[in-house]
């Protein structure tokens, strides 16, 4: 009991930025069948189902791996699943969140960026990214996909409407 205690207290210290201003200052919430916390590595690991919310940023992975600084402020988030699954609310204008899943979802609280890999893809309101490897900017919006011979990039944009 007292272990499920010291991970909410890591939860509320610590702290990720995301796209919407007002997600800096949203609590991170963690739900998962079983964690494992290293103090001295300042790492924690989850599995079974888990979900990672803050503000509008969602991460889902059968497992979650997250590493902290000295500070209690984390610093990567590393989710694997069949898939690994994010999404996340980059403008107020936008209507859909820009979506994401791959085998593997690597977040970075130092670049702001989301490295997917392993059959990726992306939709961002209408439109659809998929390769090898996507990089997501979500500060700025910008997406960076590579491929390789088995897996090619692929873009579909659907036409505007007048």
């Amino acid at each position: 009991m007292a272990k499920r205690y010291f991970i909410g207290l890591i939860l509320l210290i610590a702290k990720l930025v995301f796209a919407l201003p007002e997600d800096r200052g949203e609590p991170i919430e963690i739900v998962a069948d079983n964690a494992v916390i290293n103090e001295k590595q300042n790492q924690a690991k989850y599995s079974g189902a888990v979900v990672v919310t803050q503000g509008t940023l969602k991460i889902e992975g059968d497992v979650v791996n997250l590493k902290t600084n000295e500070n209690g402020e984390v610093e990567t988030v590393v989710a694997k699943g069949k898939p690994a699954r994010f999404e996340n609310m980059r403008r107020q204008i936008d209507k859909k969140p820009a979506r994401g899943e791959a085998q593997k979802i690597y977040y970075t609280y130092e670049t702001n960026r989301i490295v997917l890999t392993g059959e990726a893809i992306i939709t961002s309101e209408e439109s659809a990214f998929s390769g090898s490897e996507i990089i997501y900017d979500l500060a700025s919006g910008k997406v960076i996909a590579s491929g390789n011979k088995s897996q090619r990039v692929n873009m579909t944009m659907q036409p505007r409407n007048k």
